[in-house]
């Protein structure tokens, strides 16, 4: 996990509702946005082990949900539960983090 205070992206850099790769390299993370609903979960998806967002770093997100571009599973974005598709009941795993001053900070 990233250490605590690590900025993983700028708040400004995220569209809403969307979500990018933050800057981090030791881990694959991804960056969440819906309104003032900011997560962050491990970049990985767990029914194929892909990443939750396209090479470009486009993510699909709507109506609260990420939607794995390559299988179609969909996680909530607060919670990163499975709510449809082959993922079936695993979720995603959570990177706790804030918004400080404008950032995505890991706790």
């Amino acid at each position: 996990m990233p250490p605590p205070g690590t900025v993983l992206k700028r708040l400004a850099d995220l569209p809403d509702p969307g979500g990018a790769p933050a800057e981090y390299e030791p881990l694959p993370v991804l960056v969440l946005r819906a309104g003032d609903v900011v997560r962050a979960y491990v970049n990985v998806c767990p029914h194929a082990g892909r990443p939750l967002c396209l090479p470009s770093g486009r993510t699909l997100v709507s109506e609260g949900h990420v939607v794995c571009p390559f299988h179609g599973a969909s996680f909530d974005i607060e919670s990163g539960a499975c709510t449809g598709g082959p993922a079936g009941r695993t979720g995603l795993k959570p990177v706790p983090v804030k918004v400080e001053a404008g950032k995505v900070v890991a706790l």
